[in-house]
């Protein structure tokens, strides 16, 4: 990551106390890939999960959380997501996020980063990339960044992300020649897209096929075993419409918890409705 973009990070990302913090995971394999690299570079570990419903905890263990690919409006968070919906909205000062900290919002939608939470992580804290070139391919389809680079009205702005994080190696995978069609393939042969849950006993799962890929990457890919309660439930809105000759605020929403455009137009939030015992 370039020094001018690194630069506005909040100082958090900085800490050098290993397993000074735990990590939230969300239901998909952006938030699991990047709670693992997280897990190899920091000793943080998972012990919250967070679906966008529900809230759930494994131990008490006393230390502050990082929400890991989730648009919280308070704390720790590494994520991806556009998080005002006009230029005067107020970001979470603690969100480790390129679209937060250059100013990215529903005015400027299409200069946006298009790409995943993981790419972030290893960009700023300049991991090696997997080795294998079937590797890289599943780094640029998680969260489908790939897709930029394909589009002729993105290319550019794609390129130029990728060049800011000073991601090369995946730039020269998309520089190749490969059909797009190759990234299509790795999400279907690893069931890349498939969600991440709690089931009735507290356990996670997944269909995305992780023995699969074993070996692809520097750590083992698995999921906590451990059991996970209910701690907080939301009202999760699902997609919202905007109107698109009117100026809105998030900060019109009362109880916002989490909130990200999904379209130029279309946002989504959560907020807390109440806490379980």
């Amino acid at each position: 990551m370039i020094q001018q973009l690194k630069s506005k990070f909040p100082q958090w990302c900085n800490d050098t106390e290993q397993g000074k913090y735990d990590l939230c995971l969300s239901n998909d394999l952006d938030s699991l890939l990047s709670c693992l690299y997280l897990q190899q570079i920091k000793g943080y570990q998972i012990n919250y999960f967070y679906d966008f419903s529900n809230r759930f905890k494994a131990k008490d263990t006393g230390r502050q959380v990082i929400g890991v690919d989730m648009a919280l409006e308070r704390g720790k968070v590494w994520d991806n997501h556009i998080t005002k919906l006009n230029r005067t909205d107020r970001v979470n000062p603690d969100s480790a996020n390129v679209n937060s900290v250059t100013g990215v919002s529903r005015d400027n939608y299409y200069s946006k980063y298009c790409g995943s939470t993981l790419l972030q992580i290893i960009s700023y804290y300049n991991v090696p990339m997997p080795k294998s070139r079937e590797g890289k391919i599943i780094l640029l389809a998680i969260d489908s960044t790939f897709l930029g680079y394909f589009n002729n009205d993105f290319r550019a702005i794609n390129r130029n992300w990728l060049e800011r994080l000073e991601l090369f190696e995946l730039l020269d995978i998309l520089d190749s020649g490969i059909h797009k069609s190759e990234f299509y393939r790795v999400k279907s042969q690893y069931n890349l897209d498939a969600p991440i849950r709690v089931n009735e006993n507290g356990i996670l799962e997944t269909n995305i096929d992780l023995a699969a890929m074993q070996g692809l990457f520097e750590f083992p890919l698995s999921l906590s075993a451990e059991q996970f309660k209910l701690t907080h439930t939301f009202e999760h809105t699902g997609r919202y419409e905007l109107a698109k000759d009117k100026e809105y605020s998030k900060h019109d929403i009362n109880g916002l918890y989490s909130m990200a455009l999904t379209h130029k137009n279309k946002f989504k939030f959560t907020r807390e409705v109440r806490q379980s015992k």
